[in-house]
């Protein structure tokens, strides 16, 4: 495809952070998708989660939820398949139709179709990949393994240490009391620790025993409310 032609970046924030957020709205949909409900994400994430939201098809320019949103966001499991199954057969035309095949291609193969068709390079074509590979799967397409399996790292060349020469002893000397060490333990990790929301909130904490205004510990707690609107779902 002539680099004039090429669909400009697709989406490249992690899908989970674009379905979590698109969960919060399974009761109904805001009369506009702007920054105000995206709690405290990044400015970064908050323009890739929009950017997805709009090449996805399901916000107009204005950033107001279309039909094809409120049938995602609102319909049972069936439905938002359905519905995610069609945002990403118009998004992703170059892999789902024509020759490409998605159940049997490799890697590098997806990679090159993603290359061809659109402006995403370095990092961020990685990233596209990645969305898109984690959003097939959710639609229930058949993605081939060789795009699946993870990368395997080449182990390293470990240097030969050279055997001292016997003809020349060592001179041997007194031997030396080491004194043990005590290393303190390490704390237990624990589930949470895996939301760099949650991990970058908790860091923003004063040290304990400090002054912490009352309006800035307010504003904390209702930023810790929202991301865990994002992070966990409600029963």
């Amino acid at each position: 495809m002539d680099t004039n032609e090429r669909t400009p970046a697709p989406p490249y924030v992690a899908y989970k952070t674009l379905r979590n957020f698109l969960d919060r709205f399974k009761q109904g949909l805001p009369g506009r998708i702007d920054r105000g409900l995206m709690g405290s994400m990044s400015g970064a994430a908050q323009s890739q989660v929009t950017t997805a939201l709009r090449y996805m098809g399901m916000i107009s320019e204005n950033n107001i939820p279309t039909q094809m949103m409120r049938r995602y966001v609102t319909g049972e499991e069936s439905e938002r398949k359905a519905a995610l199954s069609e945002m990403l057969m118009a998004a992703y035309p170059f892999i789902l139709e024509g020759e490409f095949r998605l159940s049997t291609a490799t890697a590098s193969q997806l990679r090159e179709a993603f290359a061809a068709n659109t402006s995403a390079t370095g990092e961020t074509l990685g990233r596209c990949m990645a969305f898109f590979k984690d959003a097939a799967q959710d639609a229930g397409f058949n993605v081939s393994p060789f795009i699946l399996q993870k990368k395997q790292r080449t182990p390293g060349v470990k240097k030969r240490i050279a055997a001292p020469n016997r003809a020349e002893k060592p001179a041997e000397r007194p031997a030396k009391e080491i004194a043990p060490v005590h290393h303190a333990p390490l704390p237990a990790a624990f589930p949470a620790q895996s939301s760099l929301l949650l991990f970058g909130l908790f860091q923003r904490l004063p040290k304990p025993q400090t002054v912490w205004p009352k309006d800035e510990r307010e504003r904390w707690v209702q930023t810790l409310n929202n991301v865990l609107l994002l992070e966990y779902q409600e029963s």
